[in-house]
């Protein structure tokens, strides 16, 4: 079954691309703009040298948040403070 990925665009669903493990040395900085509508974008350097901008719609910056912040809680719960 096609999928519309766009204004008359009718595709087959792409194919499946393969995950790259990157190890980041440094987060660089976050960027959030004034404007509630806007991105944030936060920039990482990897082992290497090379510097990643993720961008985040508001939205995906939620999501993100609320998976962090899940993480965070389950790694309490095996690591209490002392």
């Amino acid at each position: 079954m096609a999928t519309d990925y766009g204004p008359g665009l009718m595709a087959k669903k792409p194919a499946e691309l393969p995950e790259i493990d990157l190890d980041v040395v440094d987060v660089r900085q976050v960027a959030i703009t004034t404007d509630p509508l806007g991105e944030t974008m936060i920039s990482l350097e990897m082992a290497g040298g090379q510097v990643m901008n993720l961008v985040f719609s508001p939205g995906l910056l939620a999501k993100l948040e609320a998976f962090l912040a899940k993480a965070n809680e389950e790694q309490a719960k095996l690591s209490p403070i002392q």
